[in-house]
């Protein structure tokens, strides 16, 4: 691990210009890992280029906005991504196109890429990854850096309550909150919630349906976006408002994107492989919370099948109970 974090340290010293990337329809973690490093390089790199790519997240805008790039902007550069399995959700047109490719990432590495690659499936987040990187360095960590990375530890964890969560993972953290930044202001934006979206939540919570086996989902129509002024970005991330129900094994929301012509599938599940279904249906991500884009909603009822047969065989990640 420390001879990794060696390679791409010296990487990010020999070049002039580097992209920090992460993937499609960016979480706290996918932002706070890459903007968590762009901002460590730039501080440290004054006379480097650094840039940031992809679509914005707007829910997100308080962690920072990407650029909008060009093929010329990626010649000569170093690219490096951040928390993103594979190659088809990078949020990049012109990733390919840079230099030499740096892959940081703690999903399973089912689909390897990159001249350079530090994947970690045991760590809670991709943020913690950076984390370690850039105190590793022994170079300037501030408050805004900390800020970044703390943010995407917290949400990957579930402000530490998820099984990846590790002692390491909780001194990471306290050496990010020894820099000064204000953890309220973090909270608050993560947290607090207009009451339009308060009483959509109750809405959905209305058409949980539970199969025989205990698959608890619902189906989230553009129609029903549009009649209560939500967007999908926002919605999609909402999926754990069905992890605390006990009757409910393996949970999950179907939510159409009608501007990109898909159907998004997230599931989650305290104890079953839904990565084993995911893979099925061309999806990933990982052992206990993946997703799928279907073309429709015609994969529906068989995806919701294969859910009740994980449960049916028995089939839990090893070492939990």
């Amino acid at each position: 691990m420390q001879e990794k974090m060696d390679l791409i340290l010296a990487k990010i010293n020999e070049y002039d210009k580097i992209i920090c990337l992460r993937h499609i329809s960016p979480d706290g973690d996918a932002y706070g890992s890459s903007f968590g490093l762009a901002n460590f390089i730039k501080e440290n790199y004054p006379t480097k280029k650094v840039l940031t790519d992809g679509e914005a997240n707007d829910n997100l805008s308080f962690l920072g906005v990407p650029e909008k790039l060009t093929a010329a902007d990626y010649q000569n550069a170093l690219v490096i991504v951040t928390d993103t399995a594979n190659t088809e959700r990078i949020d990049s047109l012109y990733w390919q196109t840079a230099k030499e490719v740096i892959k940081i990432d703690h999903h399973p590495d089912d689909t390897p890429y990159g001249d350079l690659s530090w994947v970690d499936a045991k760590r809670i987040a991709a943020s913690e990854m950076v984390s370690e990187l850039v105190f590793h360095s022994k170079l300037k960590v501030s408050p805004q850096t900390a800020r970044l990375l703390y943010t995407g530890i917290i949400t990957d964890s579930n402000r530490f309550l998820f099984r990846n969560t590790t002692s390491a993972t909780l001194i990471l953290a306290s050496k990010l909150l020894a820099t000064g930044f204000d953890v309220q202001e973090i909270y608050q934006n993560l947290y607090l919630e207009p009451w339009n979206n308060v009483k959509f939540k109750n809405y959905l919570q209305s058409l949980v349906e539970i199969s025989a086996q205990g698959v608890g989902y619902i189906k989230i129509t553009d129609e029903m976006l549009q009649q209560h002024q939500m967007t999908y970005d926002l919605v999609k991330g909402w999926v754990n408002i069905l992890a605390n129900i006990k009757e409910i094994k393996i949970w999950l929301f179907f939510i159409e994107n009608k501007a990109e012509n898909f159907v998004s599938v997230s599931m989650r599940s305290r104890h079953y492989n839904v990565n084993k279904v995911a893979k099925k249906y061309h999806g990933g991500g990982h052992l206990l919370a993946s997703g799928i884009k279907m073309p429709n909603w015609n994969w529906s009822a068989t995806i919701i099948k294969d859910l009740d047969n994980l449960i049916i065989n028995n089939d839990v990640v090893e070492g939990v109970n």
